[in-house]
C-alpha cells in the first residue's frame, strides 16, 4: 500500500475523482487517459493530469517531473527559467527522492508545493500552497505565505463561466516570488520559474517574456474578453479580488495558459500551439485574449 500523496491521489481508472468512505479523492495521476476539457465523470481536473508525463510512456514536454510519478527529465536538469537566487532544495527540480525539507518530514515530491495539507480544513489557503521563509529556514506562519483563492467543488471536473476556480493575482510589482506576499497564484510559481516574472519578464511592451500579474487591459484586442460575463475555461484569469471579480481586477497569470500538473500539449500548455496561427482565423487558445490576431 502506498500512503503518500501519489497513493491516494492516483488511480488505475480513468476516474478523475473516487469516492472512498464518504470522502471525495481527486484524483491527478490516471493511469489510464483521462479525457481532456470534456466535462464529466472522467474529465482531467483543474491542475491537469500526470498521465501524460508519467513513467513508462510519459513525455516530459507535457508535464512536472514529480519523483514517484515520473522519471527525471531527460533533457532538463532545472526547472525553466531558474534563477539561484532560489534554494536548490525543492525550487530546482521535483525529480529526486528528499526525506526532509530543512528539519520538516516530507513524504513526496508533491510536497515541494503542497508544502503543508489541510484536509477537510476550510480556511484561505489555495490547495495547500504555501511558502517558506528563506531567512530563517523555517515555515512562515500560515497567515502571512500563502496563496489565495476560491476553489471549484469538484475541482473544475466540470466547468461553466460561471463555474469555476477564482485565483488569486496582483498587479504589484515584484522580483521572483519566493515569499508569496501578495497570495498570489503566479508569485508561487516564479518560486522555482522566477526569471519568467520580474526583470526576467520586462516592466512593460515589447515583453521580453509573456506578462504575467498584469493587469490584462480592457481596450483594443483584449476588450473582447470579458471574464466577469464571458468566461474562458480555455484561458483562465486571476483576480485582484477573487471573492469579487470584476473587470478592473482581470490578471494574467501562469496558469492562462499552462496546467500546473500537466497536459496532452509541449509545455503544458492547455491547447495546443500548433493551432494558433494569427490570421488564419482561428479561435480559443491565445485568441481568446489576442482577439484581433485571430
Amino acid at each position: 500500500m502506498v500512503t503518500n500523496c501519489v497513493g491516494c491521489h492516483s488511480s488505475t481508472t480513468n476516474q478523475t475523482i473516487i469516492s472512498l468512505g464518504g470522502n471525495r479523492i481527486p484524483i491527478v495521476y490516471n493511469t489510464v487517459a483521462p479525457d481532456y476539457n470534456t466535462p464529466g465523470p472522467t474529465n482531467a481536473l483543474a491542475g491537469g493530469n500526470f498521465y501524460w508525463v508519467r513513467s513508462g510512456g510519459g513525455d516530459d514536454r507535457m508535464g512536472h517531473n514529480v519523483y514517484g510519478i515520473s522519471a527525471a527529465d531527460s533533457r532538463l536538469t532545472v526547472a525553466p527559467g531558474y534563477t539561484t537566487l532560489a534554494c536548490d532544495g525543492c525550487h530546482k527540480t521535483f525529480a529526486f527522492d528528499q526525506e526532509s525539507v530543512n528539519g520538516v518530514a516530507v513524504h513526496s515530491a508533491c510536497q515541494f508545493c503542497h508544502i503543508r495539507t489541510f484536509h477537510h480544513v476550510d480556511n484561505n489557503i489555495y490547495r495547500f500552497l504555501t511558502a517558506m521563509d528563506y531567512r530563517t529556514d523555517s515555515y512562515f506562519s500560515l497567515m502571512v505565505l500563502y496563496v489565495k483563492g476560491v476553489e471549484d467543488p469538484d475541482w473544475e471536473q466540470t466547468t461553466s463561466s460561471t463555474k469555476h476556480n477564482y485565483y488569486q493575482g496582483t498587479t504589484v510589482a515584484y522580483n521572483g516570488g519566493h515569499a508569496v506576499a501578495e497570495h498570489s497564484i503566479t508569485q508561487f510559481c516564479a518560486g522555482c520559474h522566477g526569471q519568467f516574472h520580474g526583470n526576467g519578464m520586462g516592466t512593460s511592451s515589447p515583453w521580453i517574456r509573456h506578462p504575467a500579474d498584469i493587469a490584462l487591459p480592457s481596450t483594443g484586442e483584449y476588450s473582447g474578453y470579458d471574464p466577469v460575463n464571458n468566461y474562458s475555461i480555455e484561458a483562465p484569469v486571476a483576480w485582484l479580488d477573487p471573492a469579487n471579480p470584476s473587470r478592473a481586477g482581470v490578471v494574467v497569470m501562469c496558469l492562462s495558459c499552462h496546467r500546473a500538473h500537466g497536459s496532452p500539449y509541449p509545455s503544458m500548455l492547455r491547447w495546443d500551439y500548433n493551432t494558433m496561427v494569427a490570421g488564419g482565423g482561428g479561435s480559443g487558445g491565445c485568441f481568446t485574449c489576442h482577439t484581433q490576431k485571430k
